[in-house]
């Protein structure tokens, strides 16, 4: 029913669309229009990649179109499917699709009741900006209800050199959450560790080529052995007296900061427990220490 050679019609042409449409083109699928509220933001999309057709109107599209990806941010995403689902199309046929991490396919429930397919296809990348993301060898999430658009995705997940997996609509929360605290807050940590760095007051040091090797290094462990092994560091060898200057520098610098390394070391405790079975005398006196500061701050 859904091949590369149906008509493929973009909805939102925002940080995301740009490298999708590249990946479908260069993989052989037929992608006519694009469609976004901004008319500039559509006709710069589709230029970039020779769209033939591209609008600001969702009343552009037509039936000839059966694969309908939604690009737009997540809050738009049931409003958007509202929208189409009241136009004057026969959507028995058609696939909509929409990329959110977040967001299960229920947001395209005003779609399935026209007896459009549905289905979410969330690749685990991050997209910064408008620049070509590289997706080849990503883990992609698959969520459809029906064979057909199950099969389609997983096919389409191939072509795109993508690794694919299912997930349940309502676990899909999880999922999106373990992406956020591996990349996400991985920003996070980076930022706040840069920002400790520059206390140092280096003469021509760049921060990256200190962090490099050990940043590189934690994470071939983490691939090699699992989060839990791959743990070091003064949580886990019981260095109360190194915590206990760490909060104490930290304490008149940086609030925020501070309250980050007292939940995460409180956490990195757990991981202690996991790795070593359990926890030792000077593991449970840092247990103490971050508990007690981390009262006192709620006092504040």
């Amino acid at each position: 029913m859904f091949s590369e050679k149906s008509n493929i019609a973009f909805i939102g042409a925002g940080k995301i669309a740009f490298s999708l449409v590249s990946a479908l083109l260069k993989a052989g699928y037929n992608v006519t229009s694009i469609i976004s509220r901004n008319k500039n933001s559509a006709k710069k999309l589709a230029g970039k990649f020779k769209v033939p057709d591209y609008s600001n109107n969702l009343k552009f599209l037509t039936n000839e179109t059966k694969i309908f990806f939604l690009t737009v941010p997540d809050s738009q995403i049931k409003k958007t499917a509202k929208e189409i689902s009241k136009l004057d199309l026969d959507f028995k046929g058609s696939l909509f699709i929409h990329v959110s991490g977040a967001l299960d396919i229920s947001e395209l429930k005003s779609l399935k009741k026209k007896k459009a397919h549905t289905g979410s296809f969330h690749i685990m990348q991050t997209f910064p900006s408008t620049k070509i993301v590289d997706i080849k060898n990503c883990s992609v999430a698959i969520e459809a209800e029906k064979k057909v658009a199950k099969d389609f995705l997983n096919k389409l997940a191939l072509d795109l050199k993508l690794k694919p997996f299912y997930l349940r609509s309502d676990k899909k929360i999880y999922y999106h959450l373990a992406g956020v605290l591996a990349s996400n807050f991985l920003v996070g940590n980076l930022f706040s560790a840069e920002k400790m760095f520059r206390l140092t007051k280096p003469k021509k040091v760049d921060f990256f080529s200190v962090v490099n090797s050990t940043v590189n290094s934690t994470l071939d462990n983490i691939r090699n052995v699992g989060p839990a092994k791959a743990l070091s560091g003064p949580v886990e060898r019981g260095d109360y007296e190194t915590i206990e200057k760490h909060l104490k520098a930290l304490k008149g610098k940086d609030k925020l900061l501070f309250l980050n390394y007292l939940i995460q070391s409180l956490y990195l405790l757990e991981v202690t427990g996991i790795k070593n079975g359990k926890l030792n005398k000077e593991h449970k006196k840092i247990h103490k220490i971050l508990v007690k500061e981390f009262n006192l701050l709620k006092k504040l």
